[in-house]
């Protein structure tokens, strides 16, 4: 089997970091990183192609999961399920206990595949709602939110789960339940140091 040299792969790496941040497409950069990069590496042409094949072949399966997963996101927010979700999650647990409302809201959408700027958008108009009418601190209600985003993203499909699934050669239903604990912990602590935040927000009127 063709080995590619310490140099050729750096070469490969500055190749496609450069490119990326000249605006090149990051799929170009990297495969022309990749193309550079075999070529310096020792391989020929020929070679360098076939690697390149041959390592687009084995990450395909972790891509249509990715894939599938970046489908079901856009479903939720695309028929206004993540919204509804969102509202439920805040009518059910009420408005006096809106930070933690605001946390599991946003944990519920991330758990699911949305991800965690999607899910801090979609549930801040309600958000600066509850923040009205219950006189909690726009710090305190982001930090909450984007806490229970984190959260969520631990035991969820994302990415980095597909990729961890296939790497360890573990279910990715496996991967998702580890993180539930971890999960519902960092909820619970996102939610503490919100409301503790929103104390001291409104103990001193700087940080309102």
């Amino acid at each position: 089997m063709t080995s590619i040299s310490t140099l050729g792969a750096i070469a490969a790496l500055v190749v496609a970091i450069v490119l990326i941040l000249r605006k090149v497409s990051p799929a170009y950069g990297m495969m022309a990183g990749a193309l550079v990069g075999g070529l310096i590496g020792g391989a020929d042409l020929l070679q360098t192609v076939s690697l390149m094949v041959s390592g687009a072949q084995g990450i395909v399966n972790a891509v249509l999961r990715i894939l599938a997963a970046g489908v079901l996101a856009g479903v939720l927010i695309e028929s206004g399920a993540a919204n509804t979700i969102a509202e439920t999650v805040v009518r059910k647990v009420g408005e006096t206990r809106a930070l933690l409302a605001l946390a599991i809201a946003t944990l519920c959408l991330t758990a699911v595949g949305v991800f965690i700027d999607v899910a801090v958008i979609t549930v801040a108009p309600i958000a600066l709602s509850i923040a009205r009418n219950a006189g909690l601190s726009k710090s305190a209600i982001l930090l909450a939110m984007v806490g229970g985003g984190k959260a969520g993203n631990v035991m969820s499909p994302n990415p980095n789960a597909i990729a961890a699934s296939d790497a360890f050669h573990v279910p990715l239903t496996s991967i998702m339940l580890a993180g539930v604990v971890p999960g519902i912990v960092g909820l619970i602590i996102a939610y503490l140091l919100a409301k503790r935040l929103n104390n001291k927000a409104w103990a001193s009127p700087i940080m309102k």
